[in-house]
């Protein structure tokens, strides 16, 4: 028998307007209102130790902080299953944990089967519970699920409760090495005397260290798959941009995108800056391991490569104001050329009606044009040139 520790990031349409959130138990307060309609969970406040206060705390900001630990109580009636809990975090986000046992021994590990198993039960139990949620009216600052503006707002892909991944941890029994365990966890990463962490397979060496271990492995999964998704999202928004440029008939409004474009990108900003505050308010064993993750799972590149993602699509956006702003200008510089030549217009209408009132028979001037050539004839030429001029007015400038 093996007693696996599951982590499983779940998208939820659970989200607040973050920078206006004054404390984590403001969160936590608007969820308990607003979960109090639903039978089949129990939540409670998160209770790691925030702060300063000593080295068993860790001053993290609101953004890395569970607003909530939801007990999921069907879960608790599968057999296989020891505990299942839900921890809530802000944009879309949670971490399922999931204390799962396998009757089989280290060597007949069937991984897919592990992560089938979760996905199979998030579905059956937690799907519902999602979809529950989705419906409630909710109150500020909690968002409203269908005008979210910086992930997608699909009702499936927010209560399907399918995991982005599943990430497997066992404790190492004390009659047994750590090499063990070496093909099953098949690649280690980043090794300490706590842990060694492989992509989606991870092993605790000492037991006694499973709450600091836990902490940082819950913390760490929200912020890889908060990573994920705004990768994600910021390669979906420039497929859009080149749909605009190279398929016409299926183009998105610039203006209905533009805006939430830069509220997006804003928001980005905002979140890189609580990654660096998290970082710094890690403290004691956990400030290790938030390291080793880090290194573990490229952290630093994947941000790269999210700040590049970012300034690609900000350029993006400046492009494509600039475009509109080319057009408006193009379209007033031609209404204002438009207005200017009916000036012409209104000169020879001016010019046939003197040329009815004055004779200048020794004289021969411009009203002469007017004398040769009928009033109408005149008139509908002028207009012609002033269509003609116009239009290449339009086409030409820049």
């Amino acid at each position: 028998m093996l007693d696996f520790e599951i982590y499983a990031p779940i998208n939820v349409p659970i989200n607040w307007q973050s920078e206006l959130i004054t404390d984590s138990e403001q969160r936590y307060k608007l969820l308990k209102k607003f979960f109090s309609s639903i039978q089949s969970i129990d939540i409670k406040p998160n209770n790691w130790l925030m702060g300063y206060g000593s080295l068993e705390h860790d001053n993290l900001p609101d953004l890395y902080q569970p607003a909530a630990v939801i007990t999921l109580t069907e879960f608790k009636k599968e057999d296989d299953i020891r505990h299942a809990d839900l921890y809530v975090y802000d944009n879309c986000l949670a971490i399922l944990h999931v204390g799962l046992v396998v009757n089989t021994d280290i060597t007949h590990i069937d991984d897919l089967a592990i992560s089938q198993r979760i996905e199979h039960l998030s579905q059956q139990h937690l799907s519902p519970i999602l979809e529950q949620i989705y419906t409630l009216k909710t109150s500020h600052p909690l968002i409203k699920p269908s005008v979210y503006k910086f992930f997608n707002n699909n009702h499936e892909e927010l209560t399907n409760a399918k995991p982005l991944w599943v990430a497997r941890m066992l404790t190492q029994n004390k009659s047994l090495s750590s090499e063990h365990y070496i093909n099953w966890i098949k690649n280690i990463d980043v090794q300490t005397d706590l842990l060694q962490l492989g992509s989606g397979n991870s092993l605790l060496k000492k037991e006694e260290f499973f709450s600091d271990v836990h902490r940082i492995m819950v913390m760490s999964q929200f912020h890889a798959a908060l990573m994920y998704r705004i990768e994600e999202l910021l390669k979906g928004n420039l497929k859009k941009f080149n749909s605009n440029h190279y398929n016409e008939s299926a183009s998105t409004p610039l203006s209905s995108y533009l805006a939430d474009q830069q509220y997006r990108n804003d928001h980005i900003e905002y979140i890189n800056i609580q990654v660096s505050a998290a970082s710094a308010g890690v403290q004691g064993r956990r400030r290790e391991l938030l390291q080793q993750f880090n290194t573990a799972w490229g952290c630093e590149v994947q941000r790269e490569r999210i700040a590049q993602l970012v300034n690609l699509t900000q350029v993006r956006i400046d492009r494509l104001f600039q475009d509109k702003l080319r057009q408006q200008n193009r379209s007033m510089q031609t209404l204002l050329g438009f207005l200017g030549s009916l000036g012409l217009i209104s000169l020879v209408i001016d010019l046939i009606s003197i040329e009815r009132e004055v004779t200048h028979n020794d004289t021969m001037g411009l009203l002469d044009l007017v004398h040769v050539i009928s009033a109408e004839n005149v008139l509908s030429s002028t207009v012609m040139i002033v269509v003609f001029f116009t239009l290449y007015f339009y086409k030409n400038h820049e």
